[in-house]
């Protein structure tokens, strides 16, 4: 008996042709990229790039609110890796001067020591610091620090790092909520950080002609305002220091 072949024949589906789709995912993707790249360029070349990362000097007065033993911290951050840190007494000031470094000067003590040590800064902050910002700010910054001396060695430890060009905002808005008349910027904490962490730092410790406040009477009515006066040899001595 004799079979007739019948060819049997497959489906085939055809291919679907994927390119548009494909290619609008890759033109998406590419997108994206380009426009993180260009987020983060303007966020790190907007700090890099400020007046105060650029300036010469960028000088910080820092308030020690201690019950103890309250203190003046004065930081001066050059762009040549050099850092200099000057300690004064509460109610420091020199003879036949009106200024007197006062609680209540506020921001206004910056100029009171700029004018005793011949020293001008291109940006001039000043903060209150109280141990509660201490601690605040040191946990915001993931550093250990009790007082303003331990938070500035922990901070030149640290160093500015990739991320804080995210975060200085949120370090500043540490600073000013628990000091609200702080005229610090994120690019003078961003200055603050870069340098600490690549500079050396000399600490100087002015010297006062008495160990307590002097108590002077004003005016009639028995009032008396209290006065640490500086040695002028250790004053001349840091002045001399920081021209160098």
């Amino acid at each position: 008996m004799n079979y007739m072949e019948v060819p049997v024949m497959s489906l085939i589906k055809p291919k679907r042709r994927r390119g548009p789709k494909l290619l609008w995912l890759i033109l998406v993707i590419v997108l994206v990229v380009v426009a993180g790249a260009g987020y983060v360029y303007f966020i790190v070349n907007g700090v890099n790039s400020s007046d105060e990362m650029k300036a010469e000097y960028v000088d910080y007065l820092f308030y020690w609110q201690s019950a103890d033993n309250p203190l003046y911290y004065y930081v001066r951050t050059t762009t040549v890796s050099r850092t200099s840190l000057v300690i004064f007494p509460i109610f420091a000031t020199i003879q036949n001067s009106k200024e007197v470094l006062d609680p209540q000067l506020g921001a206004d003590a910056v100029e009171a020591v700029q004018s005793w040590l011949g020293t001008s800064g291109d940006f001039s902050y000043y903060v209150n610091f109280t141990p509660d910002l201490i601690d605040a700010l040191s946990s915001k910054l993931g550093v250990n620090a009790s007082n303003p001396v331990e938070l500035i060695d922990a901070m030149a430890l640290r160093g500015f790092k990739l991320f804080d060009y995210w975060k200085i905002n949120d370090f500043v808005q540490t600073v000013k909520e628990y000091d609200v008349a702080s005229i610090l910027t994120s690019e003078g904490i961003a200055v603050l950080l870069r340098r600490l962490g690549n500079s050396s730092r000399m600490t100087y410790k002015l010297e006062t002609l008495t160990e307590f406040p002097m108590k002077i009477s004003v005016g009639v009515g028995g009032e008396t305002v209290s006065r640490m006066y500086l040695k002028p040899d250790s004053l001349e001595t840091v002045k001399k220091a920081l021209a160098d």
